[in-house]
């Protein structure tokens, strides 16, 4: 057996170092607003993903949230961008050389897992700069020790309390048996062991996991179809993303799994296939989504992803943030907003606080835990 290193980010998402000015582009999306005088503005480092499986994740990312932050033109915001590199070490790294460049900062937003973020908020602590932090939620973050720096404010696409979730749901709704269909990426991550141990908290069983390897393309689900014929679940849950995801929906496709169920999370209900899959997940589609931001949305050619939904969100909500603020731009003033800040945006129609739990629908009584208690083997 091979001891596989954690994975910090969901599909190789990473973040190299390319800062630029932000308001820019968020001016494009709001016309009738005034650029802010540099010297007036809220200075911020504003962080975006790159990912070696999901290609638009960061432009998505980066659109969003200039996407929200241009509803409040009025408030004067300077980003500078940064892209990080592809391992937290190194992508702790690359944001926080960006920070030693700008003297200037007030505080720093954006896309940082919680291995990330731990560094970054450690590094920003001395120069008193607060944390904004968006991520997947695909890993539980480590309790925190007591002094120890953390992000002020922290939402994300909440994939483990997704997973806990979806676990109640196919059990009440397709079956007592399932099979787990993962992708090599997300293998690693803390979402998979949640489902496992709440689906079997509840009485369900996960008869078996089929990991997709580095094979050719040819050879991908073979490995799953003898899963399947050999212990015929109830169910098959499936995490992939990106390519692999699409993959996946056009094996499926060609089998004849009619008595078999799909569930997984809202990605999967973006592919093409002829069985309607039970989906849960912290994101509303675009049948769901609130019109006047889906209108937004299609204004600015930003597809309804859940980089950019993420984006806008955190753009949106500290755009509201800080227009309450009366005092002059500085860290200590943006750290004192910021700790009453309420979320708003495309994901949900109703204000809420920064949470790791599901606006969506009720999740499980059962406690959230991390795989990695007992490590992850691959054999």
């Amino acid at each position: 057996m091979t001891m596989i290193p954690r994975r910090h980010f969901l599909a190789s998402t990473s973040v190299a170092v390319s800062t630029t000015g932000g308001w820019g582009a968020a001016q494009a999306l709001a016309p009738e607003a005034t650029a802010p005088h540099t010297t007036k503005a809220w200075q911020l480092l504003a962080v975006a993903p790159q990912s070696h499986k999901v290609a638009d994740l960061g432009s998505d990312y980066r659109r969003g949230l200039e996407l929200g932050l241009a509803q409040r033109p009025e408030v004067a915001v300077q980003l500078h961008w940064v892209e990080a590199q592809p391992t937290p070490n190194r992508a702790a790294r690359s944001i926080t050389a960006a920070m030693d460049k700008l003297p200037q900062l007030h505080g720093v937003i954006g896309w940082m897992p919680p291995a990330v973020e731990a560094k970054v908020a450690a590094h920003a602590q001395p120069r008193g700069l607060p944390l904004w932090a968006s991520d997947t939620g695909a890993d539980l973050p480590a309790a925190g020790k007591p002094g120890q720096a953390q992000a002020v404010v922290r939402h994300s696409l909440d994939l483990c309390g997704s997973a806990a979730q979806l676990a109640q749901a196919v059990y009440q709704q397709l079956g007592s048996s399932t099979v787990l269909a993962v992708g090599h990426v997300e293998s690693g991550y803390d979402f998979v062991y949640t489902f496992e141990h709440a689906y079997r908290a509840l009485g369900g069983r996960v008869l078996a996991r089929h990991v997709g390897q580095q094979v050719p393309q040819s050879e991908e689900f073979d490995g799953l179809r003898a899963t399947l014929i050999s212990h015929r679940p109830d169910a098959v849950v499936a995490f992939y993303s990106g390519p692999q995801l699409a993959r996946f929906a056009r094996w499926w496709e060609t089998q004849s799994q009619s008595t078999v169920e799909l569930a997984g999370f809202p990605w999967l209900a973006e592919v093409p296939t002829s069985s309607k899959p039970l989906i849960a997940g912290a994101w509303p589609s675009t049948t769901q989504a609130e019109p006047g931001w889906l209108q937004r949305f299609e204004q600015a050619g930003l597809p309804w992803t859940a980089a950019a939904l993420l984006g806008a969100e955190a753009g949106y909500s500290m755009a509201n943030t800080i227009e309450k603020s009366i005092q002059l731009p500085s860290a200590s003033a943006l750290q004192q907003v910021w700790q009453t800040a309420v979320l708003q945006g495309p994901r949900s129609s109703h204000p809420y606080m920064p949470t790791a739990v599901s606006r969506f629908s009720t999740l499980p009584t059962i406690p959230l835990i991390s795989g990695w208690l007992n490590g992850y083997l691959q054999t």
